[in-house]
């Protein structure tokens, strides 16, 4: 039996101006992964684990309040 290989992945810093931020929502809905929700009138990574980096929270967001990093 052949033993599994090192798992590669990525990881993400992600970042909410809370200054800009609108609360929207056009992050929520966007994520295919379920990242954010609202809470208390901004936009929160509750899941940043599951993050894809694919960039499309940050493409919807009409105030550039969301910054991905790649670690």
């Amino acid at each position: 039996m052949r033993r599994p290989g090192p798992i590669e992945y990525e990881v993400y810093i992600i970042g909410v101006d809370t200054d800009k931020c609108e609360a929207c929502g056009e992050c929520v809905f966007v994520c295919p992964t379920s990242v954010w929700e609202l809470k208390d009138g901004v936009a929160v990574a509750v899941s940043p684990e599951a993050c894809l980096g694919c960039m499309g929270c940050v493409g919807v967001c009409p105030v550039s309040a969301i910054t991905i990093t790649e670690i």
